[in-house]
Protein backbone atom coordinates (compact mmCIF):
# COMPACT_ATOMS: atom_id res chain seq x y z
CA UNK A 1 0.00 0.00 0.00
CA UNK A 2 1.14 2.91 -1.25
CA UNK A 3 0.98 7.04 0.66
CA UNK A 4 -3.05 8.60 -0.19
CA UNK A 5 -3.39 11.97 0.02
CA UNK A 6 -5.33 11.00 3.67
CA UNK A 7 -1.90 9.66 4.76
CA UNK A 8 0.00 13.45 4.74
CA UNK A 9 -2.95 15.44 7.05
CA UNK A 10 -3.15 12.46 9.33
CA UNK A 11 0.50 11.95 9.63
CA UNK A 12 1.38 15.71 10.21
CA UNK A 13 -0.78 15.10 13.09
CA UNK A 14 1.06 12.57 14.83
CA UNK A 15 4.05 14.37 13.68
CA UNK A 16 2.75 17.07 16.12
CA UNK A 17 2.47 14.40 18.51
CA UNK A 18 5.60 13.06 18.34
CA UNK A 19 7.10 16.74 18.37
CA UNK A 20 5.57 17.90 21.62
CA UNK A 21 6.33 14.73 23.04
CA UNK A 22 9.75 15.56 22.15
CA UNK A 23 10.20 19.09 23.32
CA UNK A 24 8.49 21.46 25.44
CA UNK A 25 10.30 23.99 23.25
CA UNK A 26 8.15 26.28 21.70
CA UNK A 27 10.64 27.49 19.20
CA UNK A 28 12.24 23.85 18.70
CA UNK A 29 8.56 22.72 18.19
CA UNK A 30 7.56 25.44 15.21
CA UNK A 31 11.17 24.86 13.70
CA UNK A 32 10.50 21.38 13.64
CA UNK A 33 6.86 21.42 12.24
CA UNK A 34 8.01 23.77 9.98
CA UNK A 35 10.53 21.11 8.51
CA UNK A 36 8.25 18.26 8.51
CA UNK A 37 5.87 20.00 6.67
CA UNK A 38 8.10 21.19 3.68
CA UNK A 39 9.75 17.26 3.87
CA UNK A 40 6.03 15.89 3.15
CA UNK A 41 5.34 18.92 0.13
CA UNK A 42 8.38 16.70 -1.11
CA UNK A 43 7.58 13.15 -0.56
CA UNK A 44 6.93 10.60 -3.78
CA UNK A 45 3.44 9.39 -3.71
CA UNK A 46 5.02 5.51 -4.32
CA UNK A 47 6.96 5.36 -0.91
CA UNK A 48 5.07 3.37 1.96
CA UNK A 49 3.36 5.43 4.60
CA UNK A 50 5.74 4.11 7.25
CA UNK A 51 8.19 6.27 5.30
CA UNK A 52 6.47 9.64 6.15
CA UNK A 53 7.24 8.49 9.64
CA UNK A 54 10.65 7.62 9.03
CA UNK A 55 11.02 11.35 8.04
CA UNK A 56 9.33 13.07 11.42
CA UNK A 57 11.66 10.97 13.35
CA UNK A 58 14.84 12.05 10.97
CA UNK A 59 13.83 15.81 11.87
CA UNK A 60 13.30 15.07 15.69
CA UNK A 61 16.71 13.41 16.24
CA UNK A 62 18.17 16.41 13.84
CA UNK A 63 15.80 19.52 15.20
CA UNK A 64 15.19 18.59 18.77
CA UNK A 65 17.96 16.03 19.64
CA UNK A 66 15.63 13.46 20.72
CA UNK A 67 15.96 9.58 19.21
CA UNK A 68 13.29 7.95 21.77
CA UNK A 69 10.49 10.70 21.77
CA UNK A 70 8.05 8.02 23.16
CA UNK A 71 10.63 6.36 25.73
CA UNK A 72 8.32 6.42 28.79
CA UNK A 73 5.16 5.70 26.81
CA UNK A 74 6.47 2.43 25.65
CA UNK A 75 7.93 1.77 29.58
CA UNK A 76 4.05 2.79 30.64
CA UNK A 77 2.26 0.57 28.06
CA UNK A 78 4.38 -2.63 28.99
CA UNK A 79 3.45 -2.56 32.63
CA UNK A 80 -0.25 -1.60 32.19
CA UNK A 81 -0.63 -4.74 29.69
CA UNK A 82 1.52 -6.99 32.18
CA UNK A 83 -0.63 -5.83 35.18
CA UNK A 84 -3.78 -7.10 33.22
CA UNK A 85 -1.68 -10.56 31.52
CA UNK A 86 -3.19 -12.93 34.68
CA UNK A 87 -6.81 -11.87 33.69
CA UNK A 88 -6.29 -12.24 29.89
CA UNK A 89 -4.58 -15.49 30.62
CA UNK A 90 -7.91 -16.43 32.79
CA UNK A 91 -10.07 -15.51 29.58
CA UNK A 92 -8.15 -17.68 27.06
CA UNK A 93 -8.43 -20.10 29.71
CA UNK A 94 -12.26 -19.85 30.01
CA UNK A 95 -12.63 -20.22 26.60
CA UNK A 96 -13.98 -23.13 24.84
CA UNK A 97 -11.46 -22.56 22.09
CA UNK A 98 -7.91 -21.49 23.73
CA UNK A 99 -6.31 -20.36 20.68
CA UNK A 100 -9.29 -18.11 19.52
CA UNK A 101 -9.43 -16.31 22.67
CA UNK A 102 -5.75 -15.50 22.25
CA UNK A 103 -6.35 -14.74 18.66
CA UNK A 104 -8.74 -12.15 19.85
CA UNK A 105 -6.88 -10.29 22.58
CA UNK A 106 -3.71 -10.55 20.44
CA UNK A 107 -6.30 -8.21 17.95
CA UNK A 108 -7.46 -6.21 21.04
CA UNK A 109 -3.77 -5.31 21.97
CA UNK A 110 -3.25 -3.41 19.02
CA UNK A 111 -5.46 -0.59 20.59
CA UNK A 112 -2.58 -0.07 22.47
CA UNK A 113 -1.33 2.85 19.88
CA UNK A 114 0.56 6.35 20.19
CA UNK A 115 -0.77 7.11 23.34
CA UNK A 116 -1.09 5.62 26.96
CA UNK A 117 -4.54 4.27 26.73
CA UNK A 118 -6.46 4.01 30.54
CA UNK A 119 -7.51 0.85 31.74
CA UNK A 120 -10.90 1.31 31.06
CA UNK A 121 -10.07 1.77 27.07
CA UNK A 122 -8.26 -1.42 27.01
CA UNK A 123 -10.78 -3.33 28.58
CA UNK A 124 -13.49 -2.11 26.16
CA UNK A 125 -11.43 -3.44 23.42
CA UNK A 126 -10.76 -6.60 25.55
CA UNK A 127 -14.83 -6.72 25.58
CA UNK A 128 -15.39 -6.28 21.98
CA UNK A 129 -12.76 -8.57 20.58
CA UNK A 130 -14.14 -11.67 23.46
CA UNK A 131 -17.78 -10.90 22.37
CA UNK A 132 -18.29 -9.19 18.57
CA UNK A 133 -17.62 -11.34 15.51
CA UNK A 134 -14.28 -10.11 13.68
CA UNK A 135 -15.33 -8.19 10.43
CA UNK A 136 -12.69 -10.28 8.24
CA UNK A 137 -12.10 -13.87 9.83
CA UNK A 138 -9.78 -16.42 8.45
CA UNK A 139 -9.17 -17.90 11.50
CA UNK A 140 -10.38 -21.47 10.70
CA UNK A 141 -7.68 -21.54 8.46
CA UNK A 142 -5.21 -19.85 10.76
CA UNK A 143 -6.16 -22.83 13.19
CA UNK A 144 -4.88 -25.06 10.90
CA UNK A 145 -1.97 -23.76 9.95
CA UNK A 146 -1.05 -23.00 13.92
CA UNK A 147 -1.42 -26.97 14.40
CA UNK A 148 0.93 -27.67 11.62
CA UNK A 149 3.65 -24.99 11.28
CA UNK A 150 6.94 -25.87 12.67
CA UNK A 151 8.56 -22.68 12.12
CA UNK A 152 7.00 -19.14 12.63
CA UNK A 153 7.99 -15.63 12.31
CA UNK A 154 5.95 -13.03 14.07
CA UNK A 155 6.16 -9.50 12.97
CA UNK A 156 5.56 -6.97 16.31
CA UNK A 157 3.61 -3.46 16.66
CA UNK A 158 3.17 -1.55 19.65
CA UNK A 159 5.09 -1.76 22.84
CA UNK A 160 1.86 -3.05 25.36
CA UNK A 161 0.51 -4.74 22.59
CA UNK A 162 3.33 -7.13 22.68
CA UNK A 163 1.92 -8.66 25.75
CA UNK A 164 -1.02 -9.84 24.27
CA UNK A 165 1.20 -11.39 21.41
CA UNK A 166 3.22 -13.53 23.91
CA UNK A 167 -0.48 -14.34 25.12
CA UNK A 168 -0.90 -15.83 21.57
CA UNK A 169 2.28 -17.58 20.87
CA UNK A 170 2.43 -18.72 24.51
CA UNK A 171 -0.88 -20.30 23.22
CA UNK A 172 -0.38 -21.37 19.87
CA UNK A 173 2.47 -23.57 21.96
CA UNK A 174 0.13 -25.16 24.11
CA UNK A 175 -2.41 -26.59 21.26
CA UNK A 176 0.66 -27.89 18.92
CA UNK A 177 1.89 -31.44 19.90
CA UNK A 178 5.71 -30.42 20.14
CA UNK A 179 7.83 -27.10 20.60
CA UNK A 180 7.81 -24.99 16.99
CA UNK A 181 11.25 -25.56 15.95
CA UNK A 182 12.10 -21.53 15.63
CA UNK A 183 9.84 -18.88 16.48
CA UNK A 184 11.73 -15.25 15.05
CA UNK A 185 10.21 -12.49 16.55
CA UNK A 186 10.50 -9.33 14.77
CA UNK A 187 10.94 -5.89 16.13
CA UNK A 188 11.88 -2.33 15.44
CA UNK A 189 15.68 -1.83 15.24
CA UNK A 190 15.21 1.56 16.73
CA UNK A 191 12.78 4.10 17.90
CA UNK A 192 9.60 5.02 16.25
CA UNK A 193 6.52 6.12 17.11
CA UNK A 194 5.60 3.07 20.08
CA UNK A 195 6.68 0.61 17.67
CA UNK A 196 8.15 -2.42 20.08
CA UNK A 197 11.91 -2.81 20.08
CA UNK A 198 14.45 -5.44 21.41
CA UNK A 199 14.20 -3.91 25.31
CA UNK A 200 10.44 -4.55 25.47
CA UNK A 201 10.57 -7.80 23.72
CA UNK A 202 12.84 -8.65 26.90
CA UNK A 203 11.20 -6.01 28.79
CA UNK A 204 7.72 -8.36 28.74
CA UNK A 205 9.41 -12.17 28.47
CA UNK A 206 8.77 -12.94 24.94
CA UNK A 207 12.31 -13.38 24.44
CA UNK A 208 11.62 -16.32 27.15
CA UNK A 209 9.79 -18.83 24.76
CA UNK A 210 11.39 -21.86 23.28
CA UNK A 211 13.95 -21.35 20.54
CA UNK A 212 13.29 -18.23 20.00
CA UNK A 213 15.32 -15.57 17.45
CA UNK A 214 15.34 -12.03 17.10
CA UNK A 215 15.82 -10.05 14.55
CA UNK A 216 15.10 -5.98 13.82
CA UNK A 217 13.63 -4.00 10.52
CA UNK A 218 14.84 -0.37 9.80
CA UNK A 219 13.27 2.90 11.55
CA UNK A 220 14.44 4.78 8.70
CA UNK A 221 18.14 4.82 10.41
CA UNK A 222 21.50 3.53 8.83
CA UNK A 223 22.16 0.29 11.04
CA UNK A 224 19.28 -0.70 12.42
CA UNK A 225 17.95 -3.57 9.90
CA UNK A 226 16.70 -4.29 6.68
CA UNK A 227 13.93 -2.05 5.84
CA UNK A 228 10.25 -3.57 6.10
CA UNK A 229 9.50 -3.69 2.60
CA UNK A 230 12.66 -5.34 1.03
CA UNK A 231 13.24 -8.63 -0.10
CA UNK A 232 15.64 -9.44 2.79
CA UNK A 233 12.46 -9.37 4.86
CA UNK A 234 10.39 -11.24 2.33
CA UNK A 235 13.19 -13.93 2.45
CA UNK A 236 12.81 -13.91 6.08
CA UNK A 237 8.62 -15.14 5.74
CA UNK A 238 9.40 -17.40 3.00
CA UNK A 239 11.87 -19.30 5.45
CA UNK A 240 9.30 -19.96 7.38
CA UNK A 241 5.99 -22.03 7.24
CA UNK A 242 3.75 -19.80 9.45
CA UNK A 243 3.77 -15.70 9.34
CA UNK A 244 1.72 -13.20 11.14
CA UNK A 245 1.84 -9.59 11.10
CA UNK A 246 0.12 -7.44 13.68
CA UNK A 247 -1.05 -4.34 13.36
CA UNK A 248 -1.69 -1.96 10.88
CA UNK A 249 1.44 -0.35 9.69
CA UNK A 250 2.52 -3.90 9.17
CA UNK A 251 -0.79 -4.25 7.22
CA UNK A 252 0.04 -1.39 4.57
CA UNK A 253 3.40 -3.36 4.44
CA UNK A 254 2.72 -6.90 4.07
CA UNK A 255 -0.46 -6.88 2.80
CA UNK A 256 0.51 -7.63 -0.55
CA UNK A 257 3.24 -10.73 0.15
CA UNK A 258 1.65 -13.68 -0.12
CA UNK A 259 1.02 -16.46 2.78
CA UNK A 260 0.91 -14.18 5.99
CA UNK A 261 -2.12 -13.57 8.20
CA UNK A 262 -2.76 -10.28 8.94
CA UNK A 263 -4.15 -9.37 12.67
CA UNK A 264 -4.96 -6.01 13.29
CA UNK A 265 -7.87 -3.59 14.75
CA UNK A 266 -8.69 -1.15 11.42
CA UNK A 267 -7.74 2.76 12.50
CA UNK A 268 -8.15 4.56 9.37
CA UNK A 269 -10.36 4.91 6.82
CA UNK A 270 -7.68 3.95 3.47
CA UNK A 271 -7.27 0.87 5.15
CA UNK A 272 -10.63 -0.01 5.79
CA UNK A 273 -10.73 0.05 2.22
CA UNK A 274 -8.24 -2.21 1.18
CA UNK A 275 -9.45 -4.70 4.26
CA UNK A 276 -12.66 -4.14 3.06
CA UNK A 277 -14.35 -3.47 7.08
CA UNK A 278 -15.09 -0.20 8.58
CA UNK A 279 -12.76 1.89 10.94
CA UNK A 280 -13.02 0.16 14.98
CA UNK A 281 -13.64 -3.15 12.69
CA UNK A 282 -11.04 -5.99 13.94
CA UNK A 283 -9.54 -7.92 11.41
CA UNK A 284 -7.88 -11.69 11.34
CA UNK A 285 -6.96 -12.05 7.41
CA UNK A 286 -5.08 -14.46 5.41
CA UNK A 287 -3.39 -12.87 2.93
CA UNK A 288 -3.80 -15.77 0.22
Amino acid sequence: MRINDECLPCTLKTALQIIRNATEDEKLRKIAIAKVAKAFGEVSWNEYPIELAYVVHGIVREVIGVRDPYKEIKRRSNDLALSIYPKLKKIVEDFDDKLEAAARLAIAGNAIDFCVHTQLDLEESIEKAVKEELKVNDYGLFKERVSKARAVIYFLDNAGEIVFDKLLLETMLEVVDEPYKKITIVARGGPLLNDSLIEDVRYVGLDKLPNVELRCVSNGEEGTGPPPMSDEVRGWIKDHDLAISKGQANYEILHEVKDIFLLLIVKCPVVAESVGAKVGDLVLKYSG
